[in-house]
């Protein structure tokens, strides 16, 4: 038996009626048994992945036959951080019951997304890192294009500020192991 969760519980906290109580960001407002079991998950999943300031040579993709797991640098942040990003700029989203607030989720991601690129005046991706806290990330590149998609300092730095002001991080540029593989 693998000591890694397949799965964790999620309930939700109820009001003396016996219903759900909304919540903004997650639909329904979570226990803290089930917060402490999604961060147990997240500990579990992260072991071994941990975010580091530096990519060690090993690791970054030099070669054909080179093939090193993906790691993404850039700027890690929360769903909080998010959703605050989305009410300091003003941008609508679709209207959607606590049933279905990861639509409504999807839609600050791209919206927020589309707002950075605007800023930036280049591509920006948002994906998905294996953090502990955070459960977004601006990638910026990764250890197979690094070479090539890295900005020059003077750029990098404008908008990586531009980044940080957006979403309110204060994290530092790390490399993340990339959740869109096994």
């Amino acid at each position: 038996m693998s000591a890694f969760p397949s799965f964790y519980l999620v309930e939700f906290e109820l009001d003396v009626e016996g219903n759900k109580i909304p919540d903004p960001l997650w639909g329904y407002r979570l226990t803290e048994r089930s917060l402490e079991a999604r961060r147990e998950y997240r500990r579990c999943l992260v072991k071994g992945r941990e975010p580091m300031r530096e990519l060690p040579d090993s690791l970054r993709a030099r070669l054909p036959y080179q093939q090193p797991p993906r790691w993404q640098y850039g700027l890690a942040f929360t769903y909080e951080q998010l959703m605050d990003c989305v009410a300091r700029f003003n941008i609508p989203l679709i209207e959607v019951s606590p049933d279905e607030q990861h639509l409504r989720l999807c839609d600050a991601i791209l919206k927020v997304n589309k707002l950075l690129t605007a800023a930036c005046k280049m591509v920006i991706h948002i994906t998905v890192p294996i953090d502990e806290e955070n459960s977004w990330m601006v990638g910026l590149y990764d250890n197979y294009n690094w070479w090539s998609e890295q900005l020059v300092e003077e750029e990098g730095e404008e908008v990586v500020d531009i980044i940080r002001r957006a979403l309110n991080i204060d994290l530092p540029l790390q490399w993340y192991y990339d959740s869109r593989q096994p």
